[in-house]
């Protein structure tokens, strides 16, 4: 059973939405639709992120390239005049983190909306003087930092200044950091516990069929954020096989001294690829049809007014 198998989700009450196109699939981001592509090198290139936009969704670029590379995708994404966000280093000390930051600059005068500090462990302390910098460096820009699994990790980045919480560890489809290491949590439990926090929640781990989506939103999630699910589309930049963060491949690719190896590689049947329009247009009418069922006109009220069952 995975974490999303846990529970389901059972109407309070008579549903007098009677079609899907009445329901409002708009978040508070800018109007998009709440779904985002996770910043992960074979998932979240140029071409995706173009589609993402073209689709009224968020993508966000990986940062597992060279600065000359990174600052090209942004240069593409550019062209094509849609809305996106970057993914930026912790850095190893404050000369490096200087280098995001001018990356980040260069993003934001480009048309980038949002800066993920795309982190694993949202509990080290650096989180605080990080989110501070980036803060006063850019006031206006929405700020994503995670992953954490709690109200007080929520709280914590939300204090140091982000917006949005990456919430979930271990439930990713290439992440085998539970097994690793014996942390985690049910993923719903967790967006339940961080949706208290006051930061916007996105959940971030193993949203791989519609539904998991809907009972994240239904647990407090405001955004889902995907991976796998979007590998699966001819945007996506593999050629067939996509490795977790963590795993052994992306260690060596990276330079990485080899430590704790926390995800692994699976294969991506080219053969079954689908247009990233159709996958995000599951979701979205995937959606919409659960609030149907559910007395919802918009997708924010599925917290508020769907039954969730322990099973």
């Amino acid at each position: 059973m995975n974490d999303y198998d846990k529970y389901h989700l059972v109407p309070k009450e008579r549903s007098f939405v009677s079609s899907r196109e009445e329901v409002n699939m708009h978040s508070m981001l800018y109007g998009l639709y709440p779904f985002m592509s996770s910043p992960m090198k074979g998932v979240s290139g140029s071409k995706l992120v173009i589609e993402m936009g073209r689709n009224n969704c968020l993508g966000i670029l990986h940062r597992f390239e060279v600065f000359s590379v990174r600052e090209k995708m942004v240069r593409d994404v550019a062209k094509a005049n849609v809305p996106f966000g970057i993914a930026i280093g912790m850095g190893g000390n404050q000369e490096e983190f200087q280098m995001e930051l001018s990356y980040a600059k260069f993003a934001i005068e480009r048309g980038a909306i949002l800066i993920c500090l795309d982190v694993a462990n949202g509990y080290i302390p650096q989180h605080e003087d990080r989110g501070k910098q980036l803060r006063e460096e850019f006031p206006d820009i929405a700020l994503m930092s995670g992953n954490v699994v709690d109200y007080s990790g929520a709280e914590y980045l939300y204090k140091s200044g982000f917006d949005f919480v990456r919430v979930g560890i271990g439930g990713g489809s290439n992440c085998s950091t539970r097994a690793i290491t014996g942390v985690g949590r049910n993923q719903l439990e967790a967006v339940q516990d961080c949706s208290h926090s006051g930061a916007w929640v996105v959940s971030d781990g193993g949203i791989t069929q519609v539904g998991n989506a809907v009972k994240s939103f239904a647990f407090g999630a405001d955004y889902c954020m995907m991976g796998t699910a979007f590998a699966w589309s001819l945007e996506a930049e593999n050629d067939g096989e996509l490795s977790g963060m963590a795993s052994l491949k992306n260690h060596i690719v990276n330079n990485k001294t080899i430590k704790s190896i926390e995800g692994f590689t699976t294969e991506i049947d080219n053969s079954k690829k689908l247009p990233l329009k159709e996958i995000i247009d599951q979701f979205i009418w995937g959606t919409r049809s659960a609030c149907t069922y559910l007395n919802c006109k918009d997708y924010k009220e599925l917290s508020s007014k769907a039954l969730k069952i322990n099973q």
